[in-house]
């Protein structure tokens, strides 16, 4: 139960102030225990922070599994728009840190941990290509191979995340984003 607490309160920390910000002291803080009680899960905040990495990579990938398992029988356009939207609702979502904490971790990882930290944004980043690619090789209503249409969306989710680290008006850029793009990939004039 310790280490779950611990780990929760190391996301938040991670995500509010990065790696090199964060102390012991910080993750602790929140969760009523002593530091010295860390290193009775934890070997130091090193170990902390990669058990923490791993543990979002492999919900993030349940979470892929579970949104195209769901959307199984959907159209292209559906799955497609209803995937940049979940994205902005959790990343939005103060209690779900996941995706801000990768976001983070992607653009500034630790540079001592830099080299772990890509690997494991590609592997996830791999289960959302394979993802897409299946739900691309289905659809019919569209004028991109699988490997164009996936390569294309990967890179307009890319921007869409970007701007919702950085603008103040993500809706409306992406409901004109989307038009654009949709367009541009679909049988749709």
């Amino acid at each position: 139960m310790k280490a779950t607490e611990i780990k929760k309160s190391a996301l938040a920390q991670f995500v509010n102030k990065g790696y090199e910000a964060t102390s012991l002291d910080d993750i602790v803080a929140g969760i009523g225990i002593k530091k010295q009680s860390v290193y009775s899960h934890f070997k130091h905040k090193e170990d902390i922070f990669l058990q923490v990495m791993k543990d979002v990579v492999d919900e993030e990938i349940s979470f892929l599994k579970n949104f195209f398992q769901e959307r199984k029988q959907a159209e292209l356009e559906e799955v497609l728009f209803q995937l940049l939207v979940k994205y902005k609702e959790r990343y939005l979502h103060q209690e779900d840190k996941n995706i801000q904490f990768l976001l983070r971790m992607a653009f500034i990882p630790p540079f001592h941990l830099r080299d772990f930290v890509i690997d494991q944004f590609n592997f996830y980043n791999h289960h959302l290509e394979q993802h897409l690619l299946e739900v691309f090789i289905k659809a019919t209503n569209i004028h991109v191979t699988a490997e164009e249409g996936t390569v294309s969306f990967l890179n307009f989710l890319d921007g869409i995340l970007v701007e919702l680290i950085y603008a103040n008006n993500v809706e409306n850029r992406l409901n004109i984003s989307w038009k654009i793009y949709w367009r541009g990939i679909s049988n749709v004039i």
